[in-house]
């Protein structure tokens, strides 16, 4: 796996805003829990824009912005979730029952959200489409897993990290 300093200076880094070249302007620190609630230190890259001068976070695909835990947890208990398992049944997890609730809520608004982004920007930006009887009785992440088959989105990470990776490269927000 590349780093983002070395995406950067092949050139495959862009702005999420003006889609110019993103220069690394440094890093910070960033803690993430994994499924047993051991936090693991990460870093985070900080990008610099020289044409609109802002300086966006690089977020890796295993972090969700705004969330305490790994990507792949979250992405664990809403799919567990999806085959109609009951939260507070769910072992393994150390996140409190309310958190994984809340993850599936936000899951269920912003899923929908991203599937409707996916299918827009897939034809807005490279003219393809997906048509409704493909994503039919499909699950949200089942949808999202669909939709990402048609994008040139990396190959490593769970679902939702490689779609909030496509979705604030469209500056469409995140998951």
């Amino acid at each position: 796996m590349r780093t983002a300093s070395e995406l950067a200076r092949l050139g495959k880094v862009l702005c999420q805003i003006c889609n110019g070249l993103l220069k690394i302007n440094g890093s910070y620190p960033r803690q993430c829990k994994d499924i047993s609630d051991t936090h693991h230190d990460g870093w985070v890259a900080q990008g610099r824009c020289d044409i609109c001068k802002k300086y966006p976070a690089l977020i890796p695909e295993f972090i969700m912005p705004h969330k305490h835990y790994r990507a792949e947890v979250i992405e664990g208990v809403i799919a567990e979730s999806e085959k109609g398992n009951v939260i507070e049944h769910l072992g393994g997890c150390a996140a409190d029952i309310s958190t994984m609730r809340r993850w599936v809520r936000q899951f269920r608004v912003r899923g929908a959200q991203a599937v409707g982004w996916l299918v827009s920007t897939l034809l807005s930006v490279y003219e393809r489409h997906v048509g409704s009887l493909k994503l039919w009785n499909l699950t949200l992440l089942k949808q999202l897993a669909r939709l990402l088959g048609e994008y040139h989105a990396p190959e490593s990470g769970g679902v939702i990290g490689r779609v909030n990776i496509i979705l604030t490269t469209q500056n469409c927000g995140f998951l």
